[in-house]
């Protein structure tokens, strides 16, 4: 059991990683205030539902801007559910908590700086929320007690019901540690916003840059 629940922060944390991927259009001679604004939007969208709608971003409709990240969770959800066998509730559970996590991201949208092909690198100032610092032993701690406490009702479980036994648990610890958020130190990341390849007069930023961001929203520390 203990050799299984250490596999799911892992699991919790590539799914993270895939989060942020950047699409969308901006103008034909963009200026550094239009890199930074895209930027920023897109951040904005992925972490907070809303964002600037003077930026041009493809496939949001107004209205319905939480859709674009909560879609984008769900696709993670489906990777880490399939892997894990986790159950509808337990799937619910963390995407509720991947949303609430999220709104606690810490990020500045910095300068721009003009390159060769028309766009800008801009740079963005994260400090990586602390999701996973010691959570592997208050997790054990808390499994040790629960078999403690209840070890016939546990190892009769099977191995899904177990797996989703100590998801929950996981998940209530995750929960607890967000709500009063600490942070690693500041970091930057420069991302390209630029031409989009293909697609004459739209700039914008590709997936790869999106997972720059992406995996620098939460801290790795403790994993």
């Amino acid at each position: 059991m203990k050799k299984r629940s250490g596999r799911l922060p892992l699991l919790m944390l590539a799914a993270v990683m895939m989060i942020v991927m950047l699409s969308g259009c901006g103008p034909k001679k963009p200026t550094p205030e239009d890199a930074q604004a895209y930027v920023k939007a897109v951040l904005d969208i992925i972490c907070t539902g809303d964002y600037d709608h003077a930026v041009e971003l493809v496939d949001v409709e107004e209205g319905k801007e939480t859709e674009v990240r909560d879609n984008l969770i769900n696709q993670m959800m489906e990777g880490v559910s399939s892997q894990a066998n986790l159950s509808d509730d337990v799937v619910k559970d963390f995407t509720d908590f991947m949303i609430s996590a999220l709104e606690k991201a810490s990020y500045t949208v910095g300068d721009a700086v003009a390159t060769d092909d028309g766009g800008y690198d801009v740079t963005v100032s994260i400090q990586p929320l602390q999701i996973f610092t010691g959570i592997n032993e208050e997790l054990t701690e808390v499994l040790e007690e629960k078999v403690a406490a209840e070890p016939d009702k546990i190892m009769a479980m099977s191995e899904e019901e177990q797996t989703n036994y100590v998801m929950g648990i996981l998940i209530e610890l995750l929960n607890k540690k967000i709500a009063d958020p600490e942070y690693d130190p500041e970091e930057e990341v420069v991302v390209h916003y630029g031409p989009m390849e293909g697609q004459e007069g739209v700039y914008g930023c590709t997936e790869a840059e999106g997972e720059k961001l992406g995996s620098k929203l939460f801290s790795q520390s403790g994993m």
